[in-house]
């Protein structure tokens, strides 16, 4: 989860990124279907918005072998603009599909643990009787917020490193996971795939 800050701009000075995949000559891609909330007729966020946030995504995954492709793009029923409780978040769930990793793009996203709004989450449901988790994002999350919450959809809790992609406190440089997140992504991208929780594109 993201917090709006002052203090977070997310970067990173002294990783290394490994090679993609250590080795991998393609990376493995997974499929977004982004949701996006309506003001009226229009969406809360643009579509170079997204294209800036699956781009970051992109980039802060190659070391780990594997990019994200918008591949849908839908409306998100008004029911659903504002998040403002946990069954906010967990009335998503029945939208939720397999193959592809799930995006919502809401007007605005509370902090259900203390007074506030954040800028993303990667959320966990049984609504439905079946596990589910997906992320969600506000409209005035970060240009590296969908790769964070990705980072935790990877499996991937958060860190106190500044700079790191998982942590809250800026560093020097563009933000990037440590060698161990890249190793815990590559686990979890193995695991999606075996499972048929994600299918490659």
């Amino acid at each position: 989860m993201l917090r709006v800050l002052p203090a977070l701009a997310l970067g990173l000075a002294a990783m290394t990124p490994l090679a993609a995949a250590e080795g991998e000559d393609e990376p493995v891609r997974f499929g977004l279907r982004i949701e996006v909330a309506r003001e009226g007729e229009s969406p809360v966020v643009s579509p170079a918005w997204l294209e800036a946030q699956v781009r970051e995504a992109n980039r802060l995954f190659a070391p780990a072998g594997v990019a994200f492709d918008q591949l849908e793009e839908a409306a998100l029923p008004e029911a659903h603009r504002v998040m403002t409780t946990r069954r906010d978040r967990h009335r998503l769930a029945p939208r939720v599909g397999d193959d592809l990793v799930h995006v919502f793009v809401v007007a605005s996203l509370a902090n259900v643990d203390e007074p506030g709004f954040i800028q993303g989450v990667h959320w966990r449901s049984r609504l439905t009787g079946t596990y589910r988790h997906y992320v969600i994002l506000s409209r005035i999350a970060g240009g590296s917020v969908l790769g964070h919450e990705l980072g935790h959809f990877f499996g991937n809790p958060h860190s106190d490193v500044p700079g790191n992609i998982m942590s809250y406190a800026r560093g020097n440089g563009p933000p990037a996971f440590d060698r161990a997140q890249l190793r815990r992504i590559r686990r979890f991208r193995d695991r999606f795939v075996r499972s048929g929780e994600l299918v490659p594109r």
